[in-house]
């Protein structure tokens, strides 16, 4: 990734607001089970019908009563202009989970993971069947197809890593689980080197040390990704290599236009970037538009500390 984010200048970033699909999923399973809440599921968005509108595929984690050893629940909504449709619900399955270019009765079928205690894994392709997609996955004899789209990968590995600079050393370590948590633990400040833990809203998929303001004290930026492929950094200074504070980074505000997510990160020559692809404005609109993004953020210091700000934004 790095080197083709080198040749077109790299470009980074972090998260923006919800997005009204998440309010509306929420609002369509809670008509299923009041017990669900929005932290008990992650989404995927696809078009399963060619109508030109984004439908939900809905997957319960751990936090639910929906998931056991076996696999999770995923209940399947069709987008319409009101809101969200049932088309039905599968269970017992596992990621990674695809959606497939062949059609059943107007709705693509499905490909899932099914792996059931004292039975070897495989996959099955439910199919649409006019009404509903099956409860049932259905018989292990699938084989995956370069055609197929991936919907929910498997869950991230645990991340640990360690980086350096200028003397001072950046563990970086989370159980890349649900809900999950970040811990930071540094070595050879001057001052306090205690480590920091917060919650985080994403998986870890990175970090990188860097001194982009050049003024000889390291910074830690840590890249991550929610479960809607929207990127996050958490970021934090050594300050004259004493103590840490956390960076203040901007949400995407004016630049959001088209964001869904999709972010590369990337630090390099004095620059945190951001590149993603662009979508279209009408929501209902499943596919990018084949335009890409990229913001360029440079560090500042402000008055209650570091904070990153747009330095340049660039289409092509």
């Amino acid at each position: 990734m790095k080197t083709s984010l080198l040749s077109l200048l790299v470009v980074a970033g972090i998260a923006h607001a919800t997005p009204p699909v998440l309010s509306l999923t929420q609002a369509a399973l809670s008509k299923i089970d009041p017990e669900i809440k929005p932290d008990h599921y992650n989404i995927a968005r696809t078009d399963l019908d060619g109508d030109g509108k984004e439908d939900v595929l809905a997957l319960m984690n751990g936090r639910s009563g929906y998931f056991g050893s076996g696999g999770a629940t995923m209940f399947i909504f069709k987008g319409t202009s009101d809101g969200l449709d049932s088309l039905g619900k599968i269970m017992v399955v596992k990621e990674p989970i695809y959606v497939r270019k062949s059609v059943s009765k107007g709705f693509r079928d499905l490909l899932v993971t099914v792996h059931r205690p004292g039975a070897e894994r495989g996959l099955a392709a439910p199919k649409f069947d006019g009404k509903a997609y099956p409860l049932s996955p259905g018989e292990r004899t699938a084989v995956l197809n370069e055609t197929d789209e991936l919907l929910f990968a498997e869950p991230a590995p645990p991340f640990e890593q360690t980086g350096a600079l200028q003397g001072i050393t950046f563990k970086v370590s989370s159980p890349n689980s649900s809900p999950n948590r970040l811990t930071i633990t540094p070595a050879g400040l001057e001052g306090d080197n205690s480590p920091i833990s917060l919650e985080t809203g994403g998986m870890v998929k990175g970090m990188e040390v860097a001194d982009l303001n050049a003024d000889g004290s390291p910074e830690l930026y840590v890249y991550l990704t929610d479960t809607d492929k929207r990127g996050q950094v958490i970021a934090y200074s050594a300050n004259k290599k004493k103590s840490l504070s956390q960076i203040s980074l901007p949400d995407l505000a004016e630049h959001a236009k088209g964001y869904r997510g999709g972010d590369e990160f990337a630090v390099l020559e004095g620059i945190l970037g951001r590149r993603f692809p662009i979508y279209p404005e009408d929501a209902s609109k499943a596919e990018p538009t084949g335009k890409l993004r990229q913001l360029q953020y440079k560090l500042h210091a402000g008055e209650a500390g570091w904070l990153l700000k747009v330095d340049k934004v660039t289409e092509f």
